[in-house]
């Protein structure tokens, strides 16, 4: 059985478990300071949603938009760290594609309707924003999905501006705003971020499966490279 461990994002932890779950023989550790070294032990990373990154972090400072959290910046980029030197694979979501995207020396939007006029945020605690993204036709994800466009859940106020070292966009909403990013080099090959919202998708629409699809190909193959080295 694999196990996949995953940031802390509290009260909305269960959303992401529920999702990684759509997979077959996988179990979920959920990794915070308390046991960050149990990262060790997982064949894969989930960096979920929440609070902003801190803009020191990428060379800016905060404006009355953002609402950071410093320890969990903290774990994150341990537990990214440690996810490379295992070479395991990596899925960000929402925050989890920020996060990377600083970790890898990129930059972004610190509030988009406050300086672009786009509006990603989500309609209500309880109803998400949909709009439409387009794929890149070379990609990981676009092998899965098999669409170039579709409507995704949208509940966040930023993105990634300037792209890390070692990854590319790989989908845009049609405002421009980066929607995913998947990894380009040795040290990024098995990541994928997507911005959308998929653990509060159908578990049936492509947009949602597809990004878990490839996250379990990755994982698959991680485990069976493991089973060669003796891990």
């Amino acid at each position: 059985m694999l196990n996949v461990g995953m940031s802390d994002c509290g009260e909305k932890n269960k959303n992401y478990i529920a999702y990684v779950l759509r997979m077959p023989d996988v179990r979920v550790t959920v990794l915070s300071k308390k046991n960050i070294e149990k990262i060790e032990e997982c064949d894969g990373l989930l960096l979920t949603g929440g609070a902003d990154v801190s803009p020191e972090l990428y060379g800016d400072w905060a404006d009355e938009t953002v609402e950071i959290d410093s320890e969990r910046d903290g774990v994150e980029f341990r537990l990214i760290e440690e996810a490379l030197l295992k070479k395991a694979p990596i899925l960000g979501i929402c925050r989890g594609l920020q996060v990377l995207n600083v970790y890898f020396g990129g930059t972004l939007v610190l509030d988009l309707e406050k300086y672009y006029g786009r509006n990603h945020r989500a309609i209500s605690d309880v109803e998400d924003r949909y709009h439409d993204v387009e794929l890149t036709e070379s990609s990981s994800l676009m092998n899965f999905i098999k669409t170039k466009r579709g409507k995704v859940s949208s509940s966040h106020h930023q993105a990634a501006d300037r792209i890390g070292n070692g990854l590319k966009v790989v989908a845009r909403a049609l405002d421009g705003t980066v929607e995913a990013i998947e990894g380009t080099a040795t040290a990024t090959e098995k990541i994928l971020a997507v911005q959308w919202h998929p653990e509060r998708m159908r578990h049936d629409d492509p947009f949602a499966s597809g990004a878990l699809d490839v996250f379990k190909l990755k994982l698959s193959g991680n485990n069976k490279e493991n089973t060669l080295n003796g891990g």
